[in-house]
C-alpha cells in the first residue's frame, strides 16, 4: 500500500507514520481507556447488545446495515381467560422467541384490551403464564394491537423490559442457536423458526399467517442478520457526552459544510452507550482485570502497558471479597484504536513538547461512511482525554462507484477497477485528475473510462503546448520587455484571474473547481487563442513583438505548470525540469501570486472580440476545407461603433493571425457582430 501510495505522489511527511500492531500503539491505546475508566466514562455491565451470531461477537450500531426482506406474520393464539372467546391474538414475525415471552403488551387506550390490563396470558407450546402489561409505545394499528415482549426480539422489547423491570430470558447463544427453548435448543434461529411454526400449526395454535415486508439490520462485515443478546461486555459512555462532541464538532470547518449536520444528527440519534469489546482473536487488548464474584474491575499500572489480560497474571491474585481476578479475554472494537490516531501522532501522553507542536491536526480527510464512527469517535475520545478537538478542519470524501450499477465500488460486487490498472492505461496524472474532477465535495461518484481519458488528453495538450513554447522561446530573455501587446495583456489578466480563482477553490478545498478553471484557461485561453495569436509574431522579424511574445509565453506557462503541480505531479515536474528547473523540483517552488496589476478589463472585452472574428474565420476555412493557413482576400466585420474602434488596435493582429489580406469595418447601431469573408 505504501509502495503504491508513493507511485500516486501523495505528499506526506513519512516521518509521522505510525503502525497499529505494535507495542507502542498498544500501550497508548490502553492508557486512554485507563484514563477514560478513571473518568467513569468506561465501565462492565451486562446489558442487550447487537450481536451477530455469524461472527460470533459484539457489535455496534454504526456497524449495522439495513435491508428489506420478505417475511411471514404468524398470528398466535394466547390461552386468555379474560379475553373473548378466551383467546388473545398476537401477530408476530419471531415465533422462535416464543420461550423467552416474558409478558404481552398493549396500548392503555386501546378499548379493545383494556379491560385484560392486569391479567394473564398463556403462551402456546410453553403453556407459560405472563403477565398482560399497558404501555403508550404499543401501536394500536400493528398486527393485532397486542405485542409480546421477548428478550429480546428488537429494541422496543430492550426498553420495555427495563421500564417495567421484567424477567430476562436468555433467548439464544452466541451463534444464535437457541437456549433455555426445550427441545429446540441447539437449533439455529431460521431453522428452529420453521420447525416451531410447523409445531405451532399442527397443535392449532396459528390463526393465520400474513406475507409481510420488513426492515433487516446486518452486520455491515458479513451481511447477516444481527440479534440482540443479553451479554457482558465493555462500554464507553455516550449519553451525556453526545453534546459536547456536537459543541467541538461544530467549532472545526467542514467541507462540505453540510457532512457537519451527518455527525450532529447521529449523535442525536445515540440510544446506546458505545460497546468497544469485541469477541475476536486479533486486535488491541482490553487492559481490565474483573472479579469473578462482585465484577471489582482491576487495573494495571502504566508502566506495566501494555498488557495482554487473557495471558498475563492480575498484579493482585484476590478481590477484597475474595473472588479471583479474570484476565478479559475481548479484544478493542476498532475503532477504539483508530480514534487516538491524532494524539498518538502528536506523541501524546509521553511526549508534551511534540504534542502542543502537533496537535490539533489541520485537516482531517476522511470518507463519508466514516462520519459516524472515525469522526465521531476519535471528537469523543479527544475532548475526553485533553479537553481539545483533534483538528480544525474536516474534509469529507464520497465514495467512488462502479460505472456499470453506479453502487460503491467493493469486490463483492465485482465492480471495482484497481488503481494500477488506470494508471497503465492512463498514468498517475490522470488519475489524480479525474479524482479531482469527480464532483462536489463529499459526493459519491461513478467511475467512467472516459473521464480519464479525457484528462490524459488535457495533459497530451498541455506537453504540445509546452513544446511549442520551447522551441518558440530559445534564447528568450527572463526580464520583461518595455511594451507589450494587447493579446499578451489579455492572456496575462486572464492568468492572474485564473491564480485568485484556483487559489481560492483550493482553500476551500474545491479540488473540482480549481482543476475545471486551469482546463479551460489551458485549454481554451492559452492554447486555442494566444498560442495561435503569437505565432506568427515568435517567428517573424519584429524583435520588440517577438521578445514581448517570448516573455509571456514563458511566464504564462510556467504559472500554469505551478497552478496545475497539485493534480499533475508527474507531468508538471517534467516539464518544468526542461522548459524552466536550475536544479530544483516545481514541488519546491512558491505557489503563485495574484498580481492585480496584470488585470485589465479593457482589454480582455477588445481581444475577445478579436478572438470572436478569428473563431469566425476559423468557422468558415473548416467549413469551405481551406487550410488554416490559406489567405482570405477580405472580412467584413460588422459591429457597433465602439466595438469597432477597439477592434481596430488589433486590426494588425487580425490580418496576420487570421491570414486575411484586407479588414474592412462596417458599423451598426446595435447587435452581435458579425463577420463577412471572402476567399
Amino acid at each position: 500500500m505504501k509502495t503504491q501510495m508513493r507511485q500516486m505522489a501523495f505528499s506526506i511527511d513519512w516521518n509521522y507514520e505510525y503502525y497499529t500492531i505494535n507495542p507502542e500503539y498498544y500501550k497508548v491505546v490502553q492508557y486512554s481507556l485507563l484514563k477514560m475508566f478513571e473518568q467513569k466514562l468506561v465501565y462492565h455491565a451486562q446489558h442487550p447488545v447487537l450481536w451477530c451470531p455469524t461472527c460470533a461477537s459484539a457489535i455496534t450500531k454504526a456497524e449495522t446495515e439495513e435491508t428489506q426482506r420478505e417475511t411471514v406474520f404468524n398470528y398466535l393464539k394466547f390461552e386468555c381467560a379474560s379475553a373473548v372467546d378466551g383467546v388473545l391474538l398476537i401477530a408476530t414475525t419471531r415465533p422462535e422467541l416464543l420461550h423467552a415471552c416474558v409478558a404481552v403488551f398493549v396500548h392503555p387506550s386501546d378499548a379493545r384490551y383494556s379491560a385484560l390490563v392486569g391479567k394473564t396470558a398463556v403462551t402456546p407450546l410453553y403453556n407459560k403464564e405472563v403477565p398482560i402489561v399497558a404501555d403508550v409505545d404499543v401501536d394500536k394499528e400493528f398486527g393485532t394491537g397486542v405485542v409480546m415482549v421477548c428478550t429480546f426480539g428488537d429494541k422496543s422489547d430492550v426498553v420495555w423490559t427495563y421500564r417495567h423491570k421484567l424477567s430476562v430470558i436468555e433467548a439464544m447463544d452466541g451463534r444464535g442457536r437457541l437456549k433455555n427453548s426445550g427441545l429446540y435448543d441447539g437449533i439455529a434461529g431460521h431453522s428452529a423458526k420453521l420447525k416451531i411454526i410447523e409445531d405451532l400449526q399442527q397443535k392449532g395454535f396459528v390463526e393465520k399467517q400474513e406475507k409481510l415486508v420488513q426492515t433487516v439490520k446486518l452486520h455491515d462485515r458479513c451481511k447477516k442478520p444481527i440479534e440482540l443478546l443479553n451479554s457482558l461486555q465493555w462500554f464507553i459512555k455516550l449519553k451525556g457526552v453526545e453534546d459536547k462532541v456536537k459543541q467541538a464538532a461544530s467549532s472545526m470547518e467542514w467541507y462540505p459544510e453540510h457532512a457537519y449536520q451527518l455527525l450532529a444528527d447521529w449523535a442525536d440519534g445515540l440510544e446506546w452507550d458505545w460497546c468497544i469489546s469485541r469477541q475476536r482473536v486479533f486486535g488491541i487488548p482490553l487492559p481490565f482485570w474483573y472479579c469473578d464474584c462482585c465484577g471489582e474491575v482491576l487495573l494495571p499500572s502504566v508502566e506495566s502497558l501494555p498488557v495482554d489480560p487473557a495471558k498475563d497474571k492480575p498484579p493482585v491474585e484476590k478481590c477484597s471479597c475474595g473472588g479471583a481476578f479474570v484476565g478479559e479475554k475481548s479484544i478493542c472494537d476498532g475503532w477504539v484504536d483508530s480514534s487516538i490516531t491524532p494524539l498518538f501522532v502528536a506523541g501524546w501522553p509521553f511526549d508534551q513538547k511534540k504534542f502542543e507542536h502537533l496537535y490539533p491536526a489541520a485537516v482531517r480527510p476522511q470518507g463519508t461512511d466514516i462520519i459516524r464512527t472515525w469522526a465521531f469517535y476519535t471528537i469523543l475520545r479527544c475532548i475526553v482525554l485533553v479537553g481539545a478537538p483533534p483538528f480544525k478542519q474536516v474534509l469529507v470524501n464520497g465514495m467512488v462507484c462502479g460505472e456499470k450499477d453506479g453502487k460503491k465500488m467493493s469486490k463483492s460486487l465485482g465492480n471495482y477497477v484497481e488503481a494500477k490498472d488506470v494508471v497503465a492505461r492512463s498514468s498517475v496524472d490522470a488519475l489524480r485528475q479525474w479524482a479531482a474532477l469527480s464532483g462536489s465535495t463529499g459526493k459519491d461518484n461513478i467511475f467512467y473510462w472516459k473521464d480519464v481519458l479525457f484528462a490524459q488528453g488535457f495533459l497530451n495538450k498541455l506537453w504540445n503546448a509546452s513544446k511549442f513554447v520551447e522551441k518558440a522561446t530559445v534564447g528568450a530573455a527572463d526580464c520583461r520587455p518595455d511594451k507589450l501587446r494587447l493579446s499578451d495583456e489579455w492572456i496575462l489578466s486572464k492568468y492572474e484571474r485564473l491564480v485568485k480563482k484556483t487559489t481560492d477553490s483550493l482553500r476551500a478545498y474545491d479540488f473540482y473547481s480549481a482543476l475545471t478553471s486551469i482546463h479551460s484557461f489551458t485549454w481554451h485561453d492559452l492554447c486555442d487563442n494566444y498560442l495561435e495569436d503569437v505565432k506568427y509574431r515568435v517567428y517573424g522579424d519584429d524583435v520588440d513583438s517577438k521578445q514581448a511574445a517570448q516573455w509571456t509565453l514563458r511566464r504564462v506557462l510556467e504559472g500554469v505548470l505551478r497552478l496545475l503541480a497539485p493534480f499533475a505531479p508527474y507531468s508538471t515536474e517534467e516539464i518544468y525540469s526542461q522548459l524552466y528547473s536550475k536544479g530544483e523540483s516545481i514541488h519546491s517552488c512558491k505557489w503563485p501570486d495574484a498580481e492585480e496589476e496584470y488585470l485589465n478589463d479593457g482589454v480582455e472585452k477588445i481581444v475577445g472580440a478579436l478572438h470572436e472574428v478569428l473563431s469566425a474565420v476559423r468557422k468558415y476555412k473548416a467549413t469551405n476545407a481551406l487550410a488554416l493557413s490559406e489567405e482570405l482576400s477580405s472580412a467584413t466585420v460588422i459591429a457597433p461603433e465602439t466595438t469597432l474602434k477597439e477592434l481596430a488596435d488589433v486590426e494588425e493582429e487580425m490580418r496576420n493571425v487570421g491570414r486575411i489580406k484586407t479588414v474592412l469595418f462596417k458599423a451598426k447601431e446595435e447587435g452581435e457582430l458579425e463577420v463577412q469573408l471572402s476567399v
